[in-house]
């Protein structure tokens, strides 16, 4: 304890922060909004804007120490860092999940979900720093029904990858193809290959799995798929 502090000064830093701790499980928990709302105005703090939440899944002293500097609100929980933040949200090296902003204790409440289900997401797909909900909403939303997207998985991409000579070399480029836009050449600078090399296996994975890639709602299927592959094979690691 420092010199120049003395013990009744301690103490009141204490108790503060336990009546931050109390007032974060209340925002996240069941407790009235109003209630909540209260309790924050008596401490100080403004949760009526629009405010975002952040989950990091790595707990340690020097991350909530940065958080807190940020943060209208921060603790652990459920062995996870969860930080209320507005405006700019505060970046570093580990893994995390950030909800879209919501209004209110409320939206707080969906933030914190929509956090919590990112960081999931970013964890099974070995994603680094901040991970907006907006970018693993498919994942997060295929994922929830295991079965299913294992059969859609099964039935899409076996006829690939069960192909002795071309099964690796067709799932590495239906991924890039799409996640090109749909530009062979593109893909082809890539992949470092040629683009006819690109064509053929574009021509084969269409014949293999009866996909027309042309069709909108063909080439939605087979994206569906390998997104679930990267979830299934994540999940078994």
């Amino acid at each position: 304890m420092p010199e120049n502090e003395s013990p009744d000064v301690v103490l009141t830093a204490i108790r503060a922060e336990q009546a931050r701790v109390v007032l974060l499980d209340q925002v996240l928990s069941q407790a009235p909004p109003e209630q909540v709302m209260e309790h924050a105005t008596d401490l100080g703090i403004e949760l009526g804007g629009r405010r975002s939440v952040l989950v990091v899944g790595t707990v340690s002293t020097a991350v909530l120490e940065r958080l807190r500097d940020a943060a209208l609100l921060v603790g652990v929980r459920n062995g996870t860092i969860v930080a209320i933040v507005s405006g700019r949200v505060p970046r570093g090296a580990e893994t995390a999940g950030l909800g879209r902003p919501g209004l209110g204790v409320t939206g707080i409440r969906t933030s914190f979900g929509e956090a919590a289900r990112a960081l999931e997401v970013a964890s099974r797909l070995r994603l680094r720093g901040v991970v907006p909900f907006a970018d693993v909403l498919p994942e997060a939303l295929i994922g929830q029904d295991r079965e299913t997207l294992r059969e859609l998985v099964e039935l899409t991409l076996e006829p690939l990858q069960s192909n002795r000579h071309g099964g690796p070399h067709y799932i590495e480029t239906a991924t890039t193809w799409l996640q090109e836009g749909l530009s062979v050449a593109a893909t082809a600078r890539a992949l470092d290959v040629h683009e006819r090399t690109v064509r053929y296996r574009l021509a084969r994975i269409a014949k293999l799995t009866s996909l027309d890639l042309q069709h909108a709602d063909d080439r939605f299927r087979l994206e569906l798929a390998l997104r679930g592959a990267r979830l299934l094979d994540a999940a078994s690691d």
